[in-house]
């Protein structure tokens, strides 16, 4: 199948912002689903598929992770609230991502990518109101980048369950955005 542009370049983009090494758990994942389709004789091109299950997967597991930690270190209420709120709508994700990738052979990561490793150890590493904003900073920042991601792969995924996958979180993940940004509006005026 052909590619458009816009994908194209979404895939370049994506490789080079996650800047992945060898060691890197989305990168590993990604190749071991290449990998595995090559050895199936798929004859599509289905690294954009296999990245894009890693580093959803890394993403989800990112926020579910950085939710729990909000638990305990968050001050505000709000703050708590919506990190409740993201871990459990997380969590249904990475399980429906868990149920797409065993139904089509894609590897998933078990441990966060390198840049998603990066945010965490950036969130948690604050404490009080810092670690409030700076947990409200880097979820709208990476929702607004998963919002891009599955939009991409709804419309541009090889495999039809994944651009089903992507299609049925889209609606959530843009009303994550909106809450997200409501959210960071009202601290802003604090």
């Amino acid at each position: 199948m052909r590619k458009s542009i816009p994908s194209v370049f979404a895939l370049i983009a994506l490789l080079f912002a996650t800047a992945c090494s060898s060691d890197d758990s989305i990168e590993q994942a990604a190749e071991q689903s290449v990998q595995q389709f090559k050895e199936a004789g798929v004859q599509e091109d289905m690294r954009n598929d296999a990245i894009f299950v890693a580093e959803a997967a890394s993403a989800s597991m990112l926020q579910v992770q950085l939710g729990e930690a909000a638990a305990g270190m968050a001050v505000s209420p709000e703050v708590k609230g919506l990190a409740q709120e993201m871990v459990q709508a997380h969590q249904n994700m990475l399980n429906d991502l868990r149920n797409v990738a065993d139904e089509n052979n894609f590897v998933l990561p078990t441990t966060l990518g390198e840049a998603h490793h990066e945010v965490y150890q950036t969130v948690t590493e604050k404490s009080g109101i810092s670690f409030d904003l700076s947990y409200l900073k880097h979820i709208v920042e990476q929702n607004e980048k998963l919002v891009d991601r599955y939009d991409d792969m709804a419309s541009h995924a090889q495999v039809m369950a994944l651009k089903q996958y992507a299609s049925k979180q889209l609606p959530l993940l843009r009303e994550h955005q909106q809450i997200l940004e409501r959210l960071e509006n009202s601290l802003d005026n604090l």
